[in-house]
């Protein structure tokens, strides 16, 4: 690598880590305002630091393309407000060649963000699931290949799927329990619906075993489930998925698929975890471009922040946009997750053809 490109991948390299300090420490600084009042009641002051350490990387993987963007356009102002550019121009480097570098950092931070958000996330995810457990009383459980797992005073429960926008529970299963761990009754149902201040089933397998071990199945309708928190205060449960990797989700929604239930909504959360990961590299198509023909010689770093916001807010409406369509059911899962990315792409790329070599 030449000493040019070395230069202008450092200065890149370190606003990247400048631009996800600030940005990770703004979030923390928001969170934890909004979390003070309870924290301060319940919790000690070592658990709630380590809680917010817990975020971390989540946050990371989040503003990540923020970060990115921001540091391919202010690096690029700077550089335009002293002149180099021009310089290089005319020198006759190729200032496209010369900028490889970036291409190459957006590809391995795009990497990066997938590897942490396969190893490193998931688990920082679950441990905030366990505090919010232990300090917060929250309802959460544990996730794998058959759904959502959590125990309460009435029994074990096994969830496939949470729709909270449909108050609406599917593939459930009650394991009724006496202490210390014996068996008394089952309760089976593919749907359970929030229906007058409690979950009913419209129709469900009830199971009861007698101490001898016999076992009497009968079939119900409108079945209570009893022992279950409201709806609100499954929103951690409903969320779980976020705690899975890529291979962990994929088995998930390939046994979710072959019991006949909906993973449209998984699928997408799992097109994400690839598709989202790779915006770092195309911020740096979008970014070089605009850096080049917007910034001049004047206000690069104000003009450059404001961009980044323009951009990055375009890009989170269209991926709004486009993963509601696709929970919806207009479009499939895939073209919902691939579509911003495509469409950035698309943009950045057009754009790079019109910088001035």
């Amino acid at each position: 690598m030449k000493i040019i490109e070395r230069y202008i991948l450092a200065e890149f390299m370190k606003l990247f880590a400048i631009a996800v300090l600030a940005l990770t420490t703004l979030f923390l600084m928001i969170d934890v305002f909004e979390k003070m009042d309870v924290f301060m009641k319940n919790v000690p002051v070592f658990a709630s630091v380590s809680f917010f350490l817990y975020k971390v990387p989540s946050i990371v993987g989040q503003i990540s393309p923020v970060a990115t963007l921001l540091a391919a356009i202010i690096s690029l102002g700077i550089f335009s407000r002293h002149g180099e550019l021009t310089a290089m121009k005319a020198g006759g480097i190729q200032l496209l060649r010369v900028l490889f570098p970036l291409f190459a950092a957006g590809l391995v931070i795009s990497g990066t963000v997938v590897v942490m958000n396969e190893y490193v996330t998931p688990l920082s995810l679950k441990k905030m699931d366990s505090f919010k457990a232990r300090w917060l009383g929250a309802q959460v459980g544990s996730t794998g290949r058959q759904g959502m797992w959590f125990r309460t005073q009435n029994g074990i429960f096994n969830i496939r799927q949470v729709d909270l926008r449909k108050n609406t529970l599917q593939g459930l299963t009650f394991y009724m329990i006496d202490r210390p761990f014996d068996l008394k009754g089952l309760v089976e149902s593919r749907l359970v619906v929030w229906k007058d201040g409690k979950w009913s089933a419209p129709q469900a397998s009830v199971w009861s075993f007698t101490p001898e071990g016999a076992a009497a199945m009968r079939e119900e309708k409108d079945v209570t489930v009893g022992g279950l928190v409201e709806p609100e205060d499954l929103s951690s449960v409903e969320t779980m998925q976020k705690n899975m990797g890529i291979k962990e989700l994929w088995n998930y929604i390939r046994d979710l698929e072959a019991d006949h239930y909906d993973a449209t909504r998984y699928r997408i959360e799992l097109y994400d975890k690839i598709s989202f990961p790779l915006v770092n590299l195309i911020m740096v198509f979008v970014g070089i471009p605009f850096a080049l023909f917007k910034t001049g010689r004047h206000g690069a770093v104000a003009t450059g922040v404001g961009l980044s916001i323009v951009i990055a807010f375009s890009y989170w409406v269209v991926f709004a946009l486009t993963k509601s369509l696709g929970q919806g059911g207009f479009i499939t899962p895939l073209v919902a997750a691939a579509f911003p990315d495509l469409l950035f792409l698309a943009a950045g790329t057009l754009l790079l053809g019109y910088v001035r070599q």
